[in-house]
């Protein structure tokens, strides 16, 4: 685009002239240097180009050596090497160095000014894909992040819900509480113990918390009975392991918990229940 800053490089000064007046009369700046180290001199002063235009043979420091120079410094910036026809193999050895094209000698304006404007055009375009990975980049990690909190606010809303189990139990049954607690410390120090992973070790532990909530369902004679149970009231009492599984089961994130509960009063001989 018009007023894009371009440095021409050529150790002929009135090629540069030349070069230079075809591309003012397109609109476009041009800065001239004699020599490969004179152009990486400006180069390296924090002057700014949009593209560098350099001559393939120049007595100090070629084009190829400044090419090499200036993609180690300024990688996104685009060279086009000018160079005579018997000197192509050198202009594809370029390009395979990183220049982005290459004019022959001699040249017409429009020949110039179409490589210049592919070059410019590549730059841009290479410009906005580069912000567009960047800013992807930054809604990625934008997005993880929220992800992240959402999962600890879920996480969070996972320990209030059994809380609230476990508050609710208490006030059926003080005693159920205190056992409720031994028993969910003894699961996770033996489920480490074994080398248990973590989301295991988390399973265990809401089974063994949530263990006695099927008592929710058992009536208040007969489960604040001081007495010995009758076997009626023994029959209704052992309902409280399937009556907790289906509690637990209707709430997705303790469909596994669940499972625990459901089995906590079997034992591997078959005398347990409710599955015996």
């Amino acid at each position: 685009m018009p007023n894009d800053r371009i440095l021409v490089v050529d150790d002929e000064e009135t090629i540069r002239e030349i070069v230079s007046s075809m591309l003012g009369g397109a609109q476009f700046q041009s800065r001239q240097a004699a020599s490969g180290a004179e152009a990486l001199s400006i180069l390296d002063s924090g002057e700014e180009f949009d593209l560098v235009l350099s001559d393939l043979m120049m007595a100090e420091m070629d084009g190829i050596a400044l090419l090499e120079r200036s993609k180690e410094r300024f990688p996104d910036l685009p060279v086009v090497m000018v160079t005579a026809v018997h000197d192509l193999s050198i202009a594809l050895q370029a390009l395979r160095n990183g220049a982005y094209d290459y004019l022959l000698k001699p040249f017409e304006r429009d020949q110039l000014l179409a490589t210049v404007r592919r070059a410019l055009e590549h730059r841009r375009l290479k410009r906005e894909n580069d912000a567009y990975r960047t800013n992807l980049e930054a809604l990625v990690t934008a997005r993880t992040q929220q992800w992240k909190t959402a999962l600890a606010e879920l996480k969070e809303s996972y320990d209030i819900t059994l809380a609230a189990f476990g508050d609710t139990l208490e006030l059926k049954d003080a005693e159920t509480l205190g056992h409720t607690r031994r028993v969910t410390a003894y699961a996770i120090a033996i489920a480490h113990k074994m080398g248990v992973s973590k989301e295991e070790v988390d399973v265990i532990a809401r089974g063994a918390f949530l263990h006695d909530i099927g008592k929710l369902a058992i009536p208040d004679e007969i489960l604040k009975k001081p007495g010995k149970l009758t076997a009626a009231e023994t029959a209704i009492m052992r309902e409280h392991a399937y009556s907790g599984y289906k509690i637990l089961s209707k709430i997705r994130f303790l469909a596994e918990p669940a499972e625990i509960v459901h089995a906590h009063q079997e034992f591997f001989d078959g005398s347990g229940y409710p599955r015996g």
